[in-house]
């Protein structure tokens, strides 16, 4: 499985799953990306993987930012690697894609959270005596301050915590955006819809209030599904089954006009007329998460991903029925040079295991606890199943989400620092390959450093 994330630079990694040691992720290259284009970028993933003696025809599978060059219909990414490996699976990063819901949905709303997250992070982010004085308005109110959080919006998961320190100092803040007249900025005024008197009377909610509560309780089922995406764990054979269930809690929610049941309370202490059109905005903000999740996630038994729940094991059975299906599905007979007629004696064996694996109670409770990597691992090596093997390895290496290629870019931040900005990308790129890549301790690469007379040699040697 080949993944990539590209910002000016490229950065390939690669997943892939044996019995021995499970699901495994490494970077095979961080490189400049001076052709942003298709085909340049396709150039790189080739070269790269040339340079390591492997090719386009042992990729099963592609994985990158959901953007056009990436995955257009005529000319991206992976329409020029199908060109040269027709059986080349897509990866979508679904991550990308309940993130992206968010987006859409808030566009919906006529008060602007996202926007009053920055320019309140930001207004007080420059100056530590506007915090401290937030402090003391919060001692004040007799509310415990919480610095504000920053959210960086191309990161999945920053919003939702931000808007709960907004609502933890939220009383406080208003009062001392108030108190500084005009010394708060005009647009933030607009934001919050704050007047000389907008503190209001105890206990009564103001419009914003009510749409941020809002936002911080709906955005809980979104985090939860990015979080299980993200999770190390986590293999193609769930992503179906998480997408379902969180389209399905949508659903629930929109159809039972649910709230938190402060954010009820706060409706209810609005003018009629604003608390009628938050709960339609509110049902327009669920209605575009459904259709804009919907479009991009294929919910029907055609999905190729659908086919593969029955992998997770959760049945106790590893049917010869289920195994075709999924090799239909994915092309993979002629591929892999399975006998299907083998086939069929390897799931019987491979059940009759799962069965004795799990026959007590507590052998159950324990294999249940383990993912379904762990589960294939242990099935993997306790028989000779030659033609269930490539296939649970072509399943398993399709990653949930590019959450491997984005951590390569926050560990290239730390490294690529203000103090560290005259570094080469090759000097980086070497870094990011020793820190992610090497599993051994510091006496065993001694150890190995030791023996290895050319890396003594160039260690010697002027060349940097």
């Amino acid at each position: 499985m080949l993944q990539i994330r590209e910002i000016r630079k490229l950065a390939l990694a690669l997943q892939f799953f044996t019995p021995e040691t499970g699901v495994v992720n490494r970077i095979l290259d961080f490189i400049e990306n001076p052709d942003e284009s298709a085909q340049g970028i396709v150039k790189l993933i080739q070269s790269s993987l040339e340079n390591m003696g492997l090719s386009l025809d042992q990729v099963s599978a592609f994985s990158a930012d959901n953007a056009n060059v990436s995955y257009g219909i005529h000319n991206s990414v992976f329409t020029k690697l199908k060109e040269t490996n027709k059986e080349i699976l897509r990866g979508n990063c679904h991550a990308h894609i309940v993130h992206n819901t968010v987006k859409k949905a808030l566009d919906m709303l006529s008060v602007d959270v996202e926007n009053i997250v920055l320019k309140i992070y930001s207004f007080f982010s420059t100056s530590a005596k506007r915090r401290e004085s937030l402090r003391e308005f919060c001692e004040f109110c007799d509310v415990d301050f919480h610095d504000i959080l920053r959210h960086v919006v191309m990161r999945w998961l920053s919003l939702n915590p931000a808007i709960t320190r907004l609502l933890q100092n939220w009383d406080p803040l208003k009062l001392y955006l108030i108190s500084i007249g005009q010394e708060c900025p005009r647009h933030l005024k607009e934001l919050l819809k704050l007047t000389e008197d907008a503190a209001g009377v105890e206990g009564e909610a103001d419009i914003v209030e009510v749409y941020l509560l809002f936002c911080n309780n709906i955005m809980c089922l979104f985090e939860e599904v990015v979080k299980k995406l993200e999770k190390n764990d986590t293999t193609s054979v769930a992503l179906y089954s998480i997408m379902d269930c969180f389209l399905k809690r949508l659903i629930q929610r929109r159809d039972d006009g649910f709230y938190r049941n402060l954010t009820r309370q706060k409706l209810q202490r609005l003018l009629p007329s604003d608390a009628e059109v938050a709960r339609q905005e509110f049902t327009v903000f669920r209605d575009t998460a459904l259709c804009y999740v919907r479009k991009w996630f294929d919910f029907s038994e055609q999905n190729w991903l659908f086919h593969l729940q029955p992998l997770s094991l959760s049945s106790g059975k590893i049917l010869f029925d289920v195994m075709e299906n999924i090799i239909e599905q994915l092309h993979l007979v002629g591929r892999l040079n399975i006998s299907m007629d083998e086939l069929y004696d390897e799931c019987v064996t491979a059940t009759s295991l799962l069965e004795h694996l799990t026959k007590g109670p507590q052998e159950k409770e324990k294999w249940q606890s383990k993912g379904t990597a762990e589960k294939w691992m242990e099935i993997l090596q306790a028989a000779d199943l030659p033609n269930i093997q490539p296939v649970v390895s072509i399943v398993l290496i399709i990653p949930s989400s590019t959450g491997f290629a984005e951590r390569i870019f926050s560990l290239m931040k730390n490294k690529w620092t203000d103090v560290q900005n005259k570094c080469s990308t090759e000097f980086i790129r070497c870094e990011l390959i020793v820190t992610l890549n090497y599993v051994m301790s510091c006496s065993e690469v001694y150890s190995a450093v030791l023996k290895d007379k050319q890396l003594l040699n160039a260690a010697r040697s002027q060349k940097k």
